[in-house]
């Protein structure tokens, strides 16, 4: 916990191992299922808690949690009885920004509030539901991305941050959990742009912004392409844990799905200096493999992404080519005495 919007290094050249609890929620009983995670995982809440909790949502379309699609606004009272045993003064923040859907039709989040039931959860829980794409924002700079990217200033406040995600797969990604979920914390409603870069953005944003709780809803999954499209599946599970990677590949092994096939988590585990497989799971693990009718969409989408990517490389350096050719052009003088302080500055660098 602390301040946001300050790259972190969770997880580096760290000999702590990261304990994610898996749990029975036989019907649907939220409340047990958090208390034996809390038996399994006694850090699972800081025993001290700032002043203001923000939890992200999965609510990537308008259908009911029972479809295995969106998060159950049930998690709202839940959560928040919890938090406030540990600090009863404690302010609740509920985030989600607008969206383009799978349709390509914009859709406000006010709206997605409302049809999937959050706006009375929220009053029953007394919680506050923001929209982040009507936040102040910052634009934040992260290496291996074309552009910035938008985020909310309410972020550089100290805070827990608890996300909440679905146990489904993806086509463009193969699997979606606590990280991707955090892509929902960009407040421009259309990141097309960025979706090349799927892999980077998801692991720049985790390093942003780490959540503190992470967890997984697994009592029903989704299988088929993902993640709106496929079937539900009757998993009775739920995963938790500090550690959102540890969390998302505890949600593969469940789900049948080899690490190693999931790009983002590869990046994640890169730039953290980690290596995957490397958390301990706690509790009632029963694996099921999740059928992915996505395989041709995720192989195209792949090489259309790589063929983005390089055309905006190609752009990018013709681009820089083509302004020395013009500065050399007005000032040969100057430019060639540039240029050649350039190369002895980094002649002496090296």
């Amino acid at each position: 916990m602390g301040t946001r919007l300050q790259p972190v290094n969770s997880g580096m050249k760290t000999n702590t191992t990261p304990k994610v609890a898996v749990v029975r929620a036989e019907n649907d009983d939220l409340v047990a299922a958090l208390e034996m995670a809390r038996q399994l995982v006694p850090k699972l809440f800081s025993a001290s808690l700032p002043h203001q909790v923000v939890i992200k949502p999965n609510l990537c379309d308008i259908a009911s949690w029972e479809s295995g699609v969106t998060t159950d606004p049930r998690w709202l009272k839940v959560l928040a009885t919890a938090l406030r045993s540990i600090r009863p003064d404690v302010q609740i923040r509920v985030v989600e920004s607008d969206a383009i859907s799978a349709y390509k039709t914009y859709r406000s989040c006010d709206e997605t509030f409302e049809r999937l039931g959050y706006v009375a959860a929220a009053r029953e829980a007394d919680v506050e539901l923001v929209n982040l794409s009507r936040c102040d924002t910052i634009d934040i700079r992260l290496e291996g991305l074309p552009v910035p990217v938008r985020i909310p200033q309410l972020f550089l406040e100290e805070m827990c941050f608890i996300s909440i995600a679905n146990m489904k797969v993806h086509a463009y990604t193969r699997m979606t959990g606590v990280l991707k979920n955090s892509l929902g914390l960009l407040t421009d409603a259309d990141i097309s742009s960025l979706h090349p870069y799927l892999s980077v953005l998801i692991s720049g944003m985790h390093r942003l912004i780490p959540p503190d709780l992470c967890i997984i809803d697994g009592r029903v999954g989704l299988e088929g392409q993902g993640p709106i499209i496929g079937l539900p599946v009757r998993m009775n599970t739920i995963v938790m844990g500090n550690d959102a990677l540890g969390v998302d590949e505890t949600s593969c092994m469940l789900m049948g799905i080899q690490t190693k096939d999931v790009a983002h988590l590869r990046q994640t585990a890169k730039d953290l200096g980690r290596m995957l497989g490397r958390s301990q799971v706690l509790g009632d693990a029963r694996p099921k493999s999740f059928a992915f009718s996505g395989e041709e969409v995720h192989e195209a989408v792949q090489l259309k992404f790589g063929s983005k990517r390089f055309h905006q490389r190609m752009e990018s350096f013709t681009s820089r080519w083509i302004d020395r050719a013009l500065r050399f052009k007005r000032e040969p003088l100057t430019f060639t005495k540039g240029a050649m302080s350039k190369l002895a500055r980094g002649g002496r660098a090296r």
